[in-house]
């Protein structure tokens, strides 16, 4: 029941930011774009782990969903794009360096890091200059998870109207 607390406020923390940074042009990312940006945030922060970790996915972060409620003043008929993964095959006693790489990892990309636990187990941030949600989460079997979403997408890469007329 821990692991999964975790993963549900991992995948909730990606949820409540479907809304684009201020300053971010509207994307005309499609839906494949986007699940490829995912995909490839998340495999090539996993790729610079030591030891390396193997991606186990939690199948219910496969989704699409509505942009609800966005402040950014853009359509509810976007997006947005949310996978998260289990970092397996990392000893417990590695966790904490792990977590460590990662962080450094999301800096030298020059995405911005939002929160950081006491711990440094839990990280939150967007990446640049596409703003994706960026998570790094400890589930209370002490396994990493790692997930990305996507800022408030048009499913078929059209922009926003109010972005055209400008």
């Amino acid at each position: 029941m821990a692991r999964l607390m975790a993963v549900v406020v991992a995948v909730a923390a990606l949820v409540a930011g479907c809304t684009q940074g201020e300053g971010m042009p509207s994307s005309a990312m499609t839906q494949d774009q986007a699940v490829a940006r995912v995909e490839q945030l998340i495999h090539d922060t996993a790729a610079t782990l030591t030891p390396t970790p193997r991606l186990d996915l939690y199948r219910p972060s496969l989704n699409v969903q509505n942009c609800l409620e966005p402040t950014d003043g853009g359509s509810e008929d976007r997006i947005i794009i949310n996978r998260t993964y289990f970092l397996r095959d990392i000893p417990k006693a590695k966790v904490s360096a792990v977590a460590g790489q990662v962080q450094a990892y999301w800096k030298r990309q020059g995405h911005l890091i939002q929160a950081v636990s006491k711990t440094g187990t839990s990280i939150s941030g967007r990446s640049q200059p596409d703003d994706f949600l960026l998570s790094l989460s400890l589930t209370g079997d002490d396994v990493l998870t790692l997930g990305a979403g996507s800022p408030c997408i048009w499913p078929s890469g059209t922009p926003d109207p109010t972005a055209q007329a400008s």
